[in-house]
């Protein structure tokens, strides 16, 4: 037996060096990067947009403010699509932004508020001062409200020779007349498809919106034909439905866990405390995950609620999401354990153990280490998938860009420290624990037991922008038989710390690239979590050594 684990060690060793070296070596050909720099960090960008503001007079004291950083999918994979990544990235750093910090200013039951978009490079790229319908304003003639337009645009550094005026619009409000007046820089039209003219065209344009009499509006930005928008939204309803489907066939997991362990606990074959204590932890953790995102649910407030109201209902939700999380994963957890024990028993190798707080024993220390070989090796393998799929399916994956919404956060380490664990056992209990036990208890066929929860699994992940939509699918539930094979030889430990192995180095990478020390470090933590269990083990083990050397 000893035998046999050292050969499967070193074999899985193997294979997560070979995993890792292929995701070092070929990531960036794999998972498209876009050459855009960030220039400016968070503090630099509110600056620049504080500074654009106080330009325009507005006081800001009073009002409470947010931010998020994000980018333009629409925008960069029509950029991608026509003109290639190389020239993609280059529009993304001379002609058009994609990604922008977004800072906004407002006061809860009020319509006055101010947005600013600032791009990686620092600049101004849109902004946005809006006021009540009814608010008082003057009623500009069309012509000197489009030189108010081409007044600020000229502040902002543009030369109107260049461009061409492609919309003059104006619209009569009780108390005043607004306008708007775009613009569509020459040369800078894109086709569709060259050869359908009907397919449309995008272009560099340029916007402003007068309200009366002061500027209500500011954008430069890349319009993308309605027919490309058209037929991506098409393409991605299609991801959308596949998951909604899985989604429903996962709450008839659910149902049948939580109908499993009712039944089972009447003859008292379930154990309910150790599943209760791993609920606690998941809703822990999910909690944890929520506090940090606060700066998103306030980036979404809707001044038309009372603040107190709006922040009630968003921790009522945060509340209630825990808790169905938490319930959830105990009755899955509580049916699977006790079927895993009929089924595949040899699964649960240190799980109890662990969940009873034994975290220096030999069984989690080895889950931990093989959990990073196969975690290895499954990354590699994803690197390996898209390669192949980009070469000979036809498949593209729009590119990345120069940063993450993680950085918005409070402690971004905590993003993908949280989100791995969540998904990691949630998922490992649902599909694997559980899943495949039910499956092999009632179907008796191993493979279709593993299949039917890898397919499940795969096509709940169709809303990732990845084309054709349903290549997610098929690279998960690859994915997944490996992690059923995983479960039944390597055992429930070893799946959950390779799955979260694979998420934290994929969520986690931005804190590794920022060219940030503290992130850097706290990326490195964040992946080398998982051998917590192996250092407890390590320590444990040496501590009756020391102390005999110590006489002790």
């Amino acid at each position: 037996m000893a035998r046999v684990l050292r050969r499967r060690d070193i074999l899985l060793a193997v294979a997560g060096a070979l995993g890792l070296a292929a995701f070092l070596l070929f990531y960036k050909r794999a998972f498209p990067q876009a050459n855009v720099p960030m220039e400016v960090t968070r503090d630099e960008a509110r600056s620049a947009a504080v500074e654009f503001l106080e330009g325009r007079g507005a006081q800001l004291a009073e009002f409470r403010e947010a931010a998020r950083y994000s980018g333009s999918t629409l925008t960069l994979v029509f950029l991608q699509r026509t003109l290639g990544l190389d020239e993609a990235s280059r529009w993304a750093r001379e002609e058009v932004p994609v990604w922008t910090w977004t800072f906004r200013w407002f006061r809860p039951l009020e319509k006055e508020e101010w947005v600013v978009g600032v791009d990686v490079a620092g600049t101004v790229v849109e902004y946005e001062h809006l006021v009540d319908e009814a608010a008082a304003g003057t009623n500009l003639e069309q012509e000197t409200a489009l030189a108010l337009a081409e007044a600020m645009l000229a502040e902002r550094g543009w030369s109107l020779e260049e461009w061409e005026r492609v919309e003059a619009a104006s619209e009569r409000k009780e108390n005043r007349t607004d306008h708007r007046f775009t613009w569509e820089r020459s040369g800078s039209t894109i086709p569709w498809r060259d050869s359908d003219p009907e397919a449309g065209t995008g272009s560099v344009r340029l916007s402003v919106n007068v309200l009366g009499d002061a500027i209500g509006g500011y954008r430069h930005f890349l319009r993308v034909p309605e027919e490309f928008d058209r037929e991506l939204n098409q393409t991605m309803s299609i991801g959308f439905a596949l998951a909604v489907a899985t989604l429903l066939l996962s709450v008839i997991l659910t149902l049948a866990g939580v109908g499993v362990s009712i039944v089972r606990s009447r003859t008292d074959d379930v154990r309910w405390r150790p599943m209760i204590a791993l609920a606690a932890v998941v809703a822990i953790l999910l909690l944890v995950q929520q506090a940090t995102a606060w700066p998103l649910v306030e980036f979404q407030y809707d001044t038309t609620l009372q603040w107190p109201a709006y922040v009630g209902i968003a921790l009522t939700g945060v509340v209630l999401l825990v808790l169905v999380y938490g319930v959830v994963v105990m009755f899955l957890g509580a049916a699977g354990e006790s079927l895993a024990r009929e089924t595949f028993p040899g699964s649960l190798t240190g799980f109890l153990e662990t969940l009873r707080g034994r975290f220096g024993g030999e069984a989690l220390a080895r889950s931990s280490l093989e959990g990073y070989g196969l975690g290895f090796f499954f990354i590699g393998y994803l690197t390996v998938f898209y390669l192949f799929a980009q070469r000979y399916l036809g498949a593209w994956l729009p590119a990345e860009g120069p940063h993450s919404e993680i950085f918005n956060l409070y402690f971004p380490f905590l993003t993908p420290l949280t989100i791995s664990l969540v998904a990691a056992i949630s998922e490992e209990v649902t599909y694997r624990l559980f899943a495949v036990s039910l499956l092999k208890r009632f179907l008796k066929v191993t493979f279709v037991a593993l299949l039917i929860p890898a397919l499940i699994w795969a096509f709940a992940h169709s809303t990732y922008p990845v084309f054709p939509v349903y290549l997610r699918g098929i690279e998960l539930t690859i994915g997944g038989l490996v992690f059923g094979w995983a479960f039944l030889r390597l055992g429930l430990l070893t799946c959950i710390a390779a799955h979260y192995v694979v998420d934290a180095v994929l969520i986690g990478a931005p804190l590794l690239t920022s060219g940030n020390r503290a992130y850097l470090v706290s990326g490195v933590v964040v992946m080398g979590f998982a051998l917590l269990p192996a250092l407890l083990a390590l320590v444990s083990r040496r501590r009756p050594a020391l102390e005999a050397a110590h006489g002790i």
